[in-house]
């Protein structure tokens, strides 16, 4: 039961997945007593024009003019005031490697200005990492220099605990099917604002790693592990050897494209901004796998996730012919009936800009 989970690290998750599949039933968390709360509702309709989602894309090399470009294209921060004074922007700080592994912790502290200039009282950026930071979670913002930054703005950076049960809601909705019950971090889900702040690049398992992708590290650690074990098998996941990646009984792409989906579903952030100016492509989620791509210089901007995915999905089939839009297909269909957005951008008002 998830209550036996107070403090578990991804290694010590591992080691007991290795012993067979009876020990999947450890997660099984609706006998557990403990509250059930409905899934975080987000927000819809903010940024739109003529009925349909805005979806901004501005390419530049001035990080500043092409944010202030992006944000005035959608009208400014302030319509998100309406849900409250508080903000988190969610990065990706998964591994001790710099942009675009990781997110740029200047174009969030940049972010994050836009907020506070736009009325926000409190903002602060936040990961849960929770894979290769088993032993110190604080080990990539140190890396970025991050948990020591000091600024004007009194912007916060820190880092939530993957495998500590405490830290999480346990919530709900009947639509999910990987996953009756989904862990959301308490600050993530209590937090009125939450800001996607994902990269662009590749991924040994979803394919793609960008705004659906991206809430993975909002999640209850042991349910994004064991998502990962499904879709990828425990021999993969330890790093042991494999005859063949088909005959590891674990292996099941379409649980862990679905867990993919409804983890997004969960947290429901109220807008995505994507920093695409350098993407990793051919492999990943970390450098050495796969190879930086310079010179892209976009940053992409909307509340529609799925339609974020599919704009940056042809961006990446652009600059790595080993991707295909198809690979990414299975969550961006469920992602679609979960209500999260529309991968047709001809339902999207897309505006293409230069700064």
């Amino acid at each position: 039961m998830v209550d036996n989970f107070k403090r578990l690290s991804r290694r010590n998750f591992l080691k007991s997945m290795a012993y067979g599949a009876a020990a999947l039933s450890s997660l099984q968390l609706s006998s557990c007593s403990y509250e059930v709360k409905p899934s975080r509702s987000g927000a819809k309709g903010i940024f739109a024009q003529e009925g349909k989602s805005l979806l901004v894309a501005v390419e530049g090399n001035n990080p500043q003019k092409m944010m202030e470009k992006a944000l005035d294209a959608i009208g400014g921060l302030k319509p998100l005031l309406g849900k409250g004074k508080k903000a988190l922007l969610k990065g990706n700080f998964v591994f001790a490697q710099p942009f675009p592994i990781t997110t740029d912790p200047q174009i969030a502290l940049l972010f994050g200005r836009h907020l506070k200039d736009s009325g926000f009282e409190q903002v602060n950026v936040f990961d849960a990492p929770g894979t290769y930071l088993i032993d110190s979670k604080e080990k990539s913002f140190d890396m970025n220099g991050l948990l020591e930054h000091k600024n004007p703005y009194d912007i916060g950076f820190y880092a939530g605990d993957a495998g500590e049960r405490s830290e999480f809601i346990m919530t709900q909705d009947s639509k999910w099917k990987a996953y009756s019950e989904i862990g959301v971090h308490q600050d993530i889900y209590t937090t009125p604002v939450i800001i996607n702040m994902p990269c662009l690049k590749r991924h040994h398992t979803s394919y793609l790693t960008c705004a659906l992708k991206n809430n993975f590290g909002a999640i209850f650690g042991p349910q994004r592990w064991d998502a990962h074990i499904r879709g990828e098998g425990i021999k993969k996941m330890t790093r042991l050897k494999a005859e063949s990646r088909q005959e590891d009984k674990f292996r099941n792409i379409y649980h862990f494209m679905d867990a993919i989906a409804e983890f997004a579903d969960a947290v429901r952030p109220e807008l995505t901004f994507v920093d695409a100016r350098s993407i990793l492509t051919r492999g990943g989620p970390t450098a050495g796998i796969g190879k930086i791509k310079t010179g892209v210089n976009l940053f992409i901007l909307s509340q529609d996730m799925v339609a974020v995915d599919a704009y940056c999905s042809k961006i990446m089939e652009k600059h790595d012919d080993s991707y295909s839009t198809e690979m990414i297909l299975p969550y961006l269909k469920t992602a679609e009936r979960l209500g999260l957005g529309t991968m047709d951008l001809s339902k999207v008002k897309v505006m293409e800009i230069s700064s």
